[in-house]
């Protein structure tokens, strides 16, 4: 399991980037056209791993990339609990 923020146009952090030519922290998926991200609070989200008897649901939670205060509560309340 990933612990996650989530921009208001639904897609995840990671997924803006910023560019120092058009000045704006766009979204990089398809078809969205959100300029200015504004983030929600934390969420766990489910992660797979691929392996070669297939696909399996991770069930470990990582440290958050960003050291939010929301993301640190949130990563010692979740340790180890599976998600479907």
């Amino acid at each position: 399991m990933l612990i996650v923020h989530r921009c208001e146009c639904g897609h995840l952090a990671d997924w803006h980037t910023y560019s120092n030519l058009t000045g704006s922290d766009s979204c990089s998926a398809l078809r969205c056209d959100c300029a200015s991200p504004s983030y929600g609070k934390p969420q766990v989200i489910p992660s797979w791993r691929g392996t070669t008897e297939g696909t399996w649901l991770d069930t470990t939670v990582r440290r958050p990339a960003c050291e939010c205060q929301d993301c640190a509560e949130l990563f010692t309340h979740s340790p180890d609990r599976e998600v479907a």
